[in-house]
C-alpha cells in the first residue's frame, strides 16, 4: 500500500511538471489577436498593373484582353480614376480596341478593383511604313 502511495505522489508531482513544460513561457498564453487599429502587411492592396486592349466597360466592370491573349475582368468603384496622359477624362471618352494600363489594388475577399485606368499613347512606328535599304 505504501508503495502505491508513493508512486501515487510521484505522478502527482511529476505529472503536471511535465504536462506544463509543454506549453509555451509564460503559462497561460492567450492567443494574439489583430486589433482594428492595427495597419495592413506591406503587401496587401497590391495586384500590379495590366495592359491590353479594352474589351469592355460598363459601370461595374473594366474588361481587357492582355498581350498574351488573356482576358482579365477588374471591378471598378466609383474611386476609380481615367486618365489620358495627366488629365482625367471620362470613361465615355475611352473607345473599345484602345490600349489602356489599368492599376488594381485587392480588396479583402482578394478581388481586383481599378484604382486608375490610363489610356496608353499609340504606338510610334504605327502609321508610318517600313523603310528598306538596299545593299549591293
Amino acid at each position: 500500500m505504501r508503495i502505491m502511495l508513493k508512486a501515487a505522489l510521484l505522478l502527482g508531482i511529476v505529472l503536471p511538471a511535465l504536462l506544463q513544460a509543454q506549453y509555451p513561457y509564460p503559462y497561460p498564453q492567450t492567443r494574439r489577436s489583430v486589433t482594428p487599429g492595427t495597419p495592413h502587411p506591406p503587401a496587401y492592396n497590391v495586384a500590379g498593373s495590366f495592359h491590353g486592349k479594352l474589351k469592355e466597360l460598363n459601370s461595374k466592370e473594366i474588361l481587357i484582353e492582355t498581350e498574351d491573349d488573356q482576358t482579365v475582368s477588374i471591378h471598378r468603384s466609383r474611386k476609380t480614376k481615367f486618365l489620358k496622359g495627366k488629365e482625367s477624362i471620362k470613361a465615355s471618352d475611352i473607345d473599345l480596341e484602345t490600349l489602356v494600363t489599368v492599376d488594381a489594388s485587392e480588396d479583402v475577399d482578394l478581388k481586383l478593383t481599378a484604382v486608375s485606368v490610363t489610356v496608353d499613347p499609340p504606338p510610334k512606328n504605327a502609321g508610318t511604313p517600313l523603310k528598306t535599304t538596299e545593299t549591293r
